[in-house]
């Protein structure tokens, strides 16, 4: 997502933007979910660089997991119901979701905020990683560097969106700095991220 197709969406409501990233991908082609609560591979388009979004988790969390998802209506698993962005795109639709949550969301879930700090941040930290040495990249399968392709030049856009999440951080309970300090890489390997100068950057913007 470029800064001109930023400042264009922001002030989308969440079903609205929900809308525009579908026309501007398509519909899915699979449900998510097969009818025995099993994923379907092929409603993935990690291929692409696009990563998948249930329409529904403003109301509830992990409905891509099967133990999850079966407790709520299949139709939230349904084609029409998926919406695909890059990862830049998936952060602000997670942003969306903490800032404006459904009046129907479960009062129990933190909606929006664990694909927030458990993935979306940590993965766009290894985009920007800084570190001399990004060598460990080439190790990545050939999806993940098409998704790191679709947004690594958009770094103003990362740190526009952090920016929003620091004016919104009543609304992310718990709040702490440390939580946007991390590395997926780093989590699933014992392989050191230099992101040193990436987390300073992060510090003065969200103290």
């Amino acid at each position: 997502m470029k800064k001109s197709e930023y400042q264009k969406v922001k002030n989308y409501s969440y079903e609205q933007y929900c809308n525009y990233l579908q026309n501007k991908y398509g519909l899915g082609k699979y449900d998510y979910m097969t009818k025995s609560w099993n994923h379907n591979p092929k409603s993935s388009r990690t291929k692409e660089g696009l990563y998948c979004h249930h329409k529904y988790e403003d109301r509830v969390i992990n409905l891509n997991k099967p133990e999850w998802g079966k407790n709520y209506p299949y139709e939230w698993q349904k084609k029409e119901n998926l919406v695909y962005s890059d990862l830049l795109e998936h952060l602000l639709l997670h942003i969306m979701i903490r800032e404006n949550p459904s009046k129907d969301a479960d009062p129990n879930q933190c909606v929006g905020l664990g694909g927030i700090i458990n993935f979306i941040v940590p993965e766009l930290n290894d985009v920007y990683c800084d570190s001399k040495d990004n060598s460990w990249k080439n190790d990545l399968p050939e999806w993940q560097k098409t998704t790191y392709q679709l947004v690594e030049k958009d770094k103003d856009v990362y740190f526009e969106l952090l920016k929003r999440i620091k004016n919104q951080k009543d609304k992310y309970s718990g709040y702490t700095l440390e939580w946007f300090l991390k590395s997926n890489y780093q989590n699933f390997t014992k392989n050191p991220v230099n992101n040193t100068k990436l987390f300073n950057e992060i510090k003065k913007i969200l103290k």
